[in-house]
């Protein structure tokens, strides 16, 4: 599946053309849920030389724009949908120092999930359980606004590489919420995907959003120009699975699009330029999480249930090892 066949082109993409998906030889660091740390590993040696401590349920990680900062957001100890204790803060960690640097309050807004800046540097994150995007000033460190989306299944999000467009799908939903960034308004709800919307991920050349199903082992592509679906694909060695968590990343260099099954313990890697040339690999349990060191060589992936990182050989397309964390490993980044 490819230009050809009606879908947007996957242009090459240098590292950087994303902000949101930070690379690096510096480090990285895991958020562990379970464990309520961020670990820190050694770039090459892939061995812990650090860790902070959190508040209850840390899950999600971004790295600001200048790399000097990261951003957890603390979720609450429940599940979507089932959040009875919801969190309303946002760690903020000096990377440099791996140090906690202090909270960014939400409140009234509750259970921050999904994290992302826009060109502006603004940090844009769900607040599932007030129905609502919420904008963050990380230098006031302040909410700066929020966008009413009108539903408590907003786990996720994806801004375009311009920084003009939020994409938030809605799980339990058979639809995605398109945002207008600089108006801060909905302008579009994005219709009858056939199965609940689940990951998504925008390509780093601005050209495609792909939009994971949580039934089935399939991947529908949005072209952003028309914020239409223009094509789906999917796993062919994956014909009949069950409902299931998601996740979905697309490499730095725009070469290959990660997709993880949190049930099934396996992560599928498609070509960009064929959707159809696909490499399935079993993982550890429970795999979420997904990042690149570098342009795209490695794909590093989560397994949340097992406590370690699965990592794949994307030149090779092979596993590459393992790397043991502390337990709930949901996401990586690297810088």
């Amino acid at each position: 599946m490819s230009a050809a066949d009606g879908m947007p082109p996957a242009a090459p993409a240098e590292a950087g053309a994303d902000v949101n998906t930070s690379t690096g030889k510096t480090g990285f660091l895991v958020v562990c849920k379970t464990a309520s740390v961020v670990a820190f590993f050694h770039p090459e040696r892939f061995t812990p030389i650090d860790e902070i401590r959190l508040p209850e349920f840390p899950h999600e990680v971004v790295v600001s724009p200048d790399r000097r900062k990261a951003y957890v957001s603390i979720y609450g100890s429940g599940v979507i949908g089932a959040n009875l204790r919801p969190g309303t803060q946002i760690a903020v960690i000096d990377l440099a120092a791996r140090k906690l640097d202090g909270f960014i309050e939400l409140a009234p807004f509750l259970a921050p999930h999904g994290l992302m800046f826009d060109r502006s540097g603004m940090l844009w994150t769900t607040a599932e359980s007030s129905n609502a995007v919420v904008v963050v000033d990380p230098m006031r460190g302040a909410v700066a606004g929020h966008v009413e989306i009108g539903t408590q299944r907003s786990h996720w999000l994806a801004i375009t590489p311009d920084g003009n467009k939020l994409y938030v799908p809605h799980r339990n939903f058979t639809f995605v919420s398109v945002i207008d960034v600089h108006r801060r308004t909905v302008t579009k709800r994005i219709p009858n995907f056939i199965y609940e919307c689940q990951g998504i991920a925008v390509a780093p050349d601005g050209n495609r959003v792909y939009q994971a199903q949580s039934s089935r082992p399939r991947v529908d592509v949005i072209d952003p120009k028309t914020d239409t679906v223009a094509g789906s694909v999917s796993v062919a060695a994956m014909p009949d699975v069950p409902p299931q968590l998601t996740r979905l990343r697309v490499s730095p260099d725009n070469r290959h699009l990660i997709m993880s099954f949190h049930t099934t313990n396996q992560v599928a890697v498609f070509d960009t330029a064929d959707l159809k040339s696909q490499h399935v690999f079993a993982t550890g349990k429970g795999p979420m999480g997904i990042a690149f060191q570098d342009g795209g060589s490695k794909a590093f992936v989560t397994n949340h249930d097992a406590g370690s990182i699965a990592v794949i050989d994307l030149e090779d397309m092979k596993p590459a090892g393992e790397i043991a964390t502390p337990m709930g490993a949901e996401m990586i980044a690297c810088y």
